[in-house]
């Protein structure tokens, strides 16, 4: 059995309150709104370090965009920017699973460093006299974030396996990890909760691309149950040890 859940994504936004910044709240956050998302901010409670409540805003967020503009001035051409925007992306990159976030950082701003630059693939250069092709690009990275967020819940079999496995689930040895395969490139492996559902186990597999096969392979107790590659439609994906 397979489902799908295309409900509208939580998109936190951080930025600078200031007037300046006043064009992401009239064009990014409508922008953000029309691609049927819920904007979250933490517009009330900013400051340089993040509170509690922005912090729980962010981990219930399915995605994130900080805008690192232009703030305190070093020199004639270049700045810092909002460290609290920076915090509020390594917050992001920091959860398990890593929460998808975009960086958009202005021209001048001086790097932040560290892990925001080592990530640069997921960052968009900003012009304030080029600000159309900013919003294209935040278009482009809603469109990720919307196919990242697509949920299939996957159920396992056969009823053999699933009752092998059943009882091992609290077992602190138990794990489950999913490979996928995209045309000939197989991905990392990664971690997955099993769960136990009436009528069976299932996994929750996220942003599966349309021809995507998957292999599910489950460990407990010095036993392996493997799955072969194959796609999210099949009814169940069948394990054996």
């Amino acid at each position: 059995m397979v489902a799908n859940h295309h409900a509208g994504m939580r998109i936190f936004v951080g930025y600078g309150y200031n007037e300046r910044d006043r064009w992401i709240e009239e064009y990014v956050l409508p922008l953000v709104a029309a691609f049927g998302c819920e904007v979250v901010h933490g517009k009330a409670v900013y400051g340089g370090a993040l509170s509690n409540e922005v912090i729980k805003a962010i981990r219930t967020s399915e995605a994130v965009l900080g805008f690192t503009t232009r703030r305190d001035p070093v020199t004639a051409d270049l700045y810092r920017t909002h460290e609290w925007v920076v915090h509020e992306l390594l917050t992001a990159h920091a959860q398990d699973p890593q929460i998808p976030w975009v960086e958009i950082r202005e021209e001048g701003v001086i790097s932040p460093g560290g892990i925001l630059d080592s990530a640069e693939a997921q960052r968009i250069d900003y012009r304030q006299e080029d600000r159309a092709a900013c919003l294209v690009k935040i278009a482009q990275a809603l469109r990720r974030f919307h196919d990242l967020s697509n949920l299939t819940m996957i159920r396992l079999g056969p009823t053999e396996a699933v009752d092998q496995i059943s009882p091992l689930l609290d077992d602190p040895s138990f794990v489950c990890d999913c490979q996928s395969l995209l045309g000939a490139v197989q991905q990392t492996q990664r971690r997955l909760p099993v769960f136990p559902i009436k009528g069976g186990l299932f996994v929750q597999l996220r942003g599966v691309a349309q021809g995507e096969l998957v292999r599910i392979i489950i460990s407990a107790q010095g036993h392996t149950w493997r799955s072969h590659y194959e796609s999210v439609d099949t009814v169940d994906v069948r394990v054996k040890e």
